[in-house]
């Protein structure tokens, strides 16, 4: 399996839009690494995780053809992971000899109802914990601790060759059920990415967010039950200007508890 990451940042970017401070006066002198858009990721070819305005920038970026694209999963209908408009550019004097006529669209229900019905889409509601086919994947959604009453989801997703991911933004410390369901599966992570948006804010394991002591607690329960391993890839992602994401501060601390850190347009293959 292979996981793209398109998109890094929390909401506003990295440097923010119209922010001075010190971070991201140091992220627009240094660029490279440090220049983060808008949360999103792709599943080797052919599964889009949410659905940003910045997605035409990425596949521009990242030489992706989105008219190929058959699948999309949306967490949850924030806007910088749900960015409805271009949906409707799937049509017409917009859009001719589309590769993939249908983009298969999924999420929870309140995701849906943001999404609407763009032409040439079907929507699917999901229903957390009961997976899903989607072409080569069997994908279950998970309750995520963000954004309440918005029914936001994380996913674990498995491909045909056994390869098991678990894509866990945006979400605070996670639900007691979702760990139960883990254990209950005897699932074992290929590769994990977790939220990092607070990075060393401090944020209680009520919060919405993650930061790495929350995300070490995370990493602590999952070892113990045996869903991760030493050959487990570990990767932190999703970080907010607030929390100073310069990338080399990030692998400094990300080193500590194990993991790699993402950037716009790294690739892992796993």
């Amino acid at each position: 399996m292979k996981l793209t990451y398109l998109g890094t940042a929390a909401a506003e970017g990295f440097p923010a839009l119209f922010c001075n401070c010190p971070y991201c006066v140091e992220a627009r002198r240094l660029g490279g690494k440090n220049i983060r858009t808008r949360s999103q990721a792709l599943i080797n070819d052919d599964l889009l995780i949410d659905f940003p305005a910045d997605t035409y920038h990425h596949f521009l970026q990242q030489g992706i053809e989105g008219d190929t694209i058959p699948y999309l999963l949306i967490t949850h209908s924030h806007g910088d992971h749900l960015y409805p408009t271009d949906l409707h550019l799937r049509h017409g004097a917009y859009a001719h000899k589309k590769r993939a006529p249908v983009l298969q669209i999924f999420g929870s229900a309140k995701s849906a109802e943001r999404v609407g019905t763009p032409p040439n889409t079907e929507v699917t509601v999901l229903t957390p914990f009961e997976p899903v086919q989607i072409g080569r994947y069997t994908v279950t959604p998970l309750p995520a601790r963000h954004m309440p009453g918005g029914e936001p989801l994380f996913y674990i997703i498995k491909d045909n060759e056994g390869k098991t991911l678990l894509y866990a933004h945006d979400s605070g410390y996670f639900f007691e059920e979702v760990f139960d369901h883990i254990a209950a599966n005897g699932i074992v992570f290929d590769m994990i990415s977790l939220d990092c948006t607070n990075v060393d804010i401090p944020i209680p394991d009520s919060g919405s967010h993650m930061g790495f002591p929350n995300i070490g607690r995370v990493l602590e329960r999952l070892a113990a039950m045996g869903a991760i391993t030493d050959k487990t890839v570990k990767y932190v992602n999703h970080f907010s200007h607030n929390a100073n994401p310069l990338h080399a501060v990030l692998e400094s601390r990300a080193a500590e508890y194990g993991c790699a850190v993402s950037y716009d347009g790294c690739t892992v293959e796993f």
